[in-house]
């Protein structure tokens, strides 16, 4: 093939990579799942000054990936865009990289079908769409096996002595290892390569200078970053939750160990990733039989020829890949065995070009041409991949939670609402993903929108035309829907069944004004018997306006309690936001206690689903406490205490009158 011919094929495919990675990336992944929120709270600290050689959030980061998103999210903004791009950039980078990689390997077949199966694949696709770092190892990699090869002058098998060649390998393998936990296995793939080369190659002289600059500027490089984590023993926990198959293999049992090296070798033909949120589950790097079929024979024909250095380094570098999977829980995982990119879309590569040079040195020439054949497979991957990535897997439930589709589809309608609309958002993690989640898919600012797990937690915005949104996912408490719809609430549900909006009109003041809130009870005492009259105000943050029992029997006559059964006692506490805080740092939390007349505590709830930022004056809010009973609770008198604290280390709480707590009226506890 002609260098020009060449130049122009490599760039259609870099064009179709580039297409695939870039296209509808803002719809698919459906939203942005928690791991990418995660790497933009850290991208929005280093920006802020905040700069370190390990980030400790999110379970550990290693900082590379998170320094050029850092820079991309000041460039584009904070959105999908901002912090998808350094994945998309870094894919195709990688493939670039692959392919000079594999061109100085093999020959210029070989590596544009590589490049070509890259292009148009699953795995490499998935992780080029999502704003996670694993993304960056196959491109380091790439580049310090291709600096590498050149040191050793493959495929002469000549070492040469060009030093800056040398340093340039160490300098891109010291680089690999601040971009994923998976790469600490890289080190010991080149070594082992090293020793395997120069053991097949017997006459070659062994550069040792050559190879003590290597080794020497790779340490130099990874330097900061192995002693800092040589120093923090315990800053990668995540590491500890996962390592079970080792800590057997180390303790003498192999049985994980070897049912994970059996899923591995599934990984590529039968059986793949199970995850959901990296993978169609169960679907196999080589989805069709023809693919798969050339992956076997490709890896037959490298096993057969595995004295050549060229053919040996496949196997050394693939086998070397797999084990960051094969040692750790939950086997086959596509994200750890990233490494492993770099080489297996060359093993069906090699069968197809071996495949065609049989066929021509039969002299038998076909209609459509020897070479035209590799389209059958690579199209047929293209198609598998196009309708599995952007048709399929999205639709997985799994994989719209993950991904929080619904959320995503919450904050485009929130861009519809006028500016100021008094809104509140129901989610799952509202003390801290939600926040961040919903300012990423937004266009406009998201300080003023409330936030409450609905599962517990109400909050009715204060103005006209509140709305509250809850997307599917949530489960909203059936008792806190009760009351919103006995206030007047409009309910709708968009068309994609993604969320149901509620609006009411007059907002909380409609909800205080309703004859429900006014018939709430209202007696309590402070500890030494003082009548409170309520609304009171706890510090001036919140007013308690009453509360409501559930799950007991009817409201008694004049003069006698009401009577719980043993169980599981609900109780609604109500209050209005006196003063709004914008504090992130803490959040005030509800506590019920059920003490007996010896002042001892039986049973407790603590909660408020409801982060303080966004709060507005007068908002109402609807707390929910299920208080557990103990079993064997003697029937009696017990009295419910009634506080708030903020969630600091000291927990300190907050002053109603001249104390600290109120007291209920005793409850009745009598035998189920």
């Amino acid at each position: 093939m002609s260098k020009r011919r060449e130049w122009i094929v490599i760039t259609l495919i870099l064009l179709l990579a580039a297409v695939l990675r870039f296209w509808m990336l803002g719809q698919v992944p459906p939203g942005l799942c928690h791991d990418e929120v995660a790497n933009w709270l850290i991208a929005r600290d280093i920006l802020a000054g905040h700069h370190a050689i390990y980030f400790t959030a999110a379970y550990g980061h290693e900082p590379l990936y998170q320094y050029v998103q850092a820079a991309t999210v000041a460039l584009f903004g904070d959105h999908w865009l901002g912090l998808r791009w350094p994945s998309a950039a870094s894919g195709l980078l990688g493939i670039a990289a692959t392919y000079a990689l594999i061109r100085r390997l093999f020959d210029v077949p070989v590596a544009l079908l590589t490049t070509a199966w890259l292009a148009v694949s699953f795995w490499p696709l998935f992780y080029a769409r999502v704003a996670l770092r694993a993304i960056t190892l196959p491109l380091t990699a790439a580049l310090a096996a291709y600096f590498l090869l050149r040191a050793t002058n493959q495929p002469t098998n000549q070492p040469t002595n060009h030093l800056t060649t040398w340093l340039l390998a160490g300098l891109f393998l010291g680089l690999s290892l601040y971009t994923y936990m998976a790469a600490r296995v890289f080190p010991f793939i080149l070594a082992a390569f090293l020793v395997y080369f120069f053991l097949t190659c017997s006459s070659t002289r062994i550069p040792w200078p050559c190879l003590f600059a290597f080794f020497l500027s790779a340490a130099i490089i990874s330097a900061p970053l192995v002693i800092w984590l040589t120093t923090h023993p315990g800053a990668e926990y995540r590491i500890a939750e996962v390592q079970e198959p080792l800590d057997s293999l180390l303790a003498g049992d192999p049985s994980l160990v070897w049912q994970n090296l059996i899923a591995n070798l599934k990984f590529f033909t039968c059986a793949g990733d199970p995850w959901p949120r990296q993978n169609l589950p169960g679907r196999p790097v080589f989805a069709d039989p023809l693919s798969a079929a050339l992956f076997c024979a490709g890896l037959l024909i490298t096993l057969w020829r595995w004295r050549d250095p060229r053919y040996g380094f496949l196997l050394v570098w693939l086998a070397g890949a797999l084990v960051p999977s094969i040692v750790t829980s939950v086997a086959p995982s596509s994200i750890r065995d990233i490494l492993g990119l770099v080489v297996t879309f060359v093993f069906p590569s090699l069968a197809l070009v071996e495949a065609c040079r049989w066929l021509k040195s039969l002299n038998r020439p076909l209609a459509i041409g020897h070479w035209s054949l590799a389209i059958l497979p690579l199209a047929l991957t293209g198609f598998l991949t196009t309708r599995d990535y952007f048709v399929r897997w999205p639709q997985n439930d799994v994989v719209r939670f993950d991904y929080q589709a619904d959320l995503t589809a919450v904050a485009h309608r929130l861009d519809e609402l006028p500016p100021g609309a008094p809104v509140a958002v129901a989610g799952l993690s509202v003390h801290t993903m939600d926040g961040p989640g919903l300012e990423l898919a937004t266009r406009r600012h998201v300080h003023d929108v409330r936030l409450c797990d609905a599962r517990e937690t109400l909050v009715v915005p204060a103005g006209r035309d509140a709305w509250l949104f809850v997307p599917q996912v949530v489960p909203f408490d059936a008792d806190l829907q009760e009351r919103l719809l006995e206030w007047g609430a409009v309910t709708e549900t968009d068309p994609q069944h993604s969320f149901t909006s509620y609006r009411l009109p007059d907002g909380a003041d409609g909800a205080r004004t309703h004859r429900n809130l006014q018939r709430l009870e209202t007696t309590a005492t402070l500890p030494d018997g003082t009548p409170v009259a309520l609304p009171a105000s706890f510090g001036g943050r919140l007013a308690f306006l009453g509360y409501e029992w559930l799950q007991q029997t009817p409201v008694p006559s004049a003069g006698k309690k009401p009577a719980l059964q043993d169980g599981r006692p609900t109780l609604l506490t109500y209050w209005r936001v006196e003063e709004p805080s914008s504090s992130t740092s803490t959040s005030p939390k509800v506590f019920v206690h059920l003490i007996n007349d010896a002042s001892e505590l039986v049973a407790q709830h603590d909660g408020l689903g409801s982060p303080p930022r966004g709060w507005g004056s007068g908002d109402l809010i609807v707390q929910r406490h299920l208080i557990p009973l103990p079993a064997g609770l003697p029937v009696g008198l017990y009295t419910p205490v009634l506080g708030l604290y903020e969630t600091q280390d000291t927990k300190s709480r907050l002053t109603v009158g001249a104390d600290d707590r109120l007291l209920l009226p005793p409850l009745e506890v009598t035998a189920s």
